[in-house]
């Protein structure tokens, strides 16, 4: 009997941008989505070695059109927290945020393994994961907005793990300030909430992905991420 080939399982290709652990050269991180020359690509706006942030450095991706999504929308990052990280309340791993006005951030608690997010859409509104999540090991997050009428979600490790009922919606100010991996834009000290660890992988899709295709991209994400 001909042995029958069990085939790896692949990422939803339909990424409005991704920033993956092969897009990186030098100092920048490259989209690797169709349409990258549109002012999407990051430059590190800080001296580290990728993809390790130390606490103190970043990455910008700008702030571009095609990011300042219009209805539901899906954002997905790998990240590993050190083991020892800096005393700050929340670790950005994800962030448009500049403090005041914050259209999304994906952070983890400072040494309590608190996965949490925050979507102003329109209404700012934060979803927490049940349970907490030890550093030193990667872990998958993702959170969909589901648009108006809809909810806010947060899935750790392609499983769902927090839902906020009817706080999906149209993101009402995407503003004038940058995507960052790593950090928020704004603030100073400890204000900017700087990630230490790993943060390899970030994907934006412009719909809510479905359970299916959540637990298939961490299922497609794994072997990179031991």
């Amino acid at each position: 009997m001909r042995k029958q080939r069990i085939k790896q399982p692949q990422a939803t290709g339909d990424a409005t941008a991704r920033y993956e652990r092969l897009s990186h050269s030098g100092t920048t991180w490259y989209d690797l989505s169709p349409s990258p020359a549109d002012g999407t690509d990051g430059t590190t706006g800080a001296a580290f070695t990728w993809p390790d942030f130390n606490g103190e450095s970043f990455v910008s991706i700008g702030n571009p059109t095609k990011l300042q999504f219009a209805g539901a929308f899906t954002l997905c990052a790998w990240y590993n927290q050190s083991t020892d990280p800096p005393t700050q309340g929340n670790e950005r791993i994800l962030s448009r945020d500049n403090v005041h006005v914050r259209p999304f951030l994906l952070s983890q608690g400072d040494n309590t393994g608190l996965a949490q997010a925050f979507v102003s859409a329109p209404v700012f509104t934060n979803v927490a994961a049940t349970g907490t999540y030890a550093s030193g090991t990667f872990h998958f997050m993702v959170v969909v907005n589901e648009g108006a009428g809809g909810d806010l979600l947060i899935y750790i490790d392609g499983e769902l793990k927090g839902t906020a009922a009817g706080a999906g919606g149209v993101v009402a100010n995407w503003g004038t300030f940058d995507t960052e991996f790593g950090r928020h834009q704004f603030g100073g000290g400890l204000q900017d909430d700087y990630f230490t660890g790993i943060i390899d992988t970030g994907r934006f899709y412009g719909r809510a992905l479905s359970p299916d295709e959540i637990l298939r991209d961490y299922n497609a994400g794994k072997p990179a991420h031991p």
